[in-house]
């Protein structure tokens, strides 16, 4: 593989002025790392992305689908993050669903995403979980080594770290092996129906996958700590 790490950050952003996905990335940057990582956005239909559709690099069919997925990378990434004023060199790939329909798309475009990303370890974000460990990078890497599914913590915006004990459902903040997100089907496509259930449908079937291979070795950790 390319990388040693993919971070694949889910994106939805119906607001022209305030885009959280900034602030995410700045904090990625900042880290005290020295990897070879990439980012992959995975944009469900954001206002502002639409001018992809007319200067991609590349789509895709979506089977039983009228849609299509498209997906910026290269030279047309590079014009686009620089029209947005979005600076950073590891975004690797832009992968964008119209939002013609109105529903949450958001498995289906992290699927794709995944499909296109160059590395076994994968970690994902959603645009507004900002990075407030130090030595994430790091930190993520080194437990790849022991882990297959890494669960990072979670602060809310009253200051409170969620605990392991809390029993919460999280869909972001996770790092996973990417054969093993290929074995359980990847996120829950059926959820767009109901914009809603991607997490739930997501640990269903980490356990489901967990009951039949035993050897499958998970981590709760607070070196890795994200701001919801």
């Amino acid at each position: 593989m390319k990388y040693n790490l993919t971070i694949i950050i889910s994106h939805y952003n119906p607001n022209l002025k305030k885009n959280p996905l900034n602030k995410t990335i700045d904090t990625i940057i900042e880290q005290n790392y020295n990897q070879n990582i990439e980012i992959i956005i995975a944009d469900d239909g954001s206002l502002y992305s639409k001018n992809i559709l007319e200067n991609y690099s590349e789509k895709k069919n979506i089977p039983d689908d009228d849609r299509l997925i498209y997906i910026s990378k290269n030279e047309k990434l590079e014009a686009f993050l620089d029209k947005q004023n979005i600076k950073s060199n590891l975004i690797t790939k832009w992968v964008y669903l119209p939002k013609t329909v109105p529903c949450m798309s958001k498995a289906k475009v992290l699927n794709y995403s995944m499909k296109y990303a160059e590395s076994n370890n994968l970690f994902f974000l959603d645009d507004d979980n900002y990075l407030i460990s130090e030595n994430t990078i790091i930190d993520l890497l080194n437990l790849f080594k022991s882990y297959d599914f890494i669960i990072g913590q979670i602060k809310d915006s009253n200051g409170r770290l969620r605990s392991y004990s809390s029993n919460r459902v999280q869909g972001t903040t996770i790092g996973i092996k990417k054969y093993i997100l290929e074995n359980i089907g990847g996120f829950g496509e059926w959820t767009e129906k109901y914009s809603c259930g991607i997490d739930s449908d997501f640990w269903i079937k980490i356990f489901n996958y967990y009951k039949e291979n035993t050897d499958l070795k998970a981590c709760y950790t607070n070196k890795i700590k994200t701001f919801d």
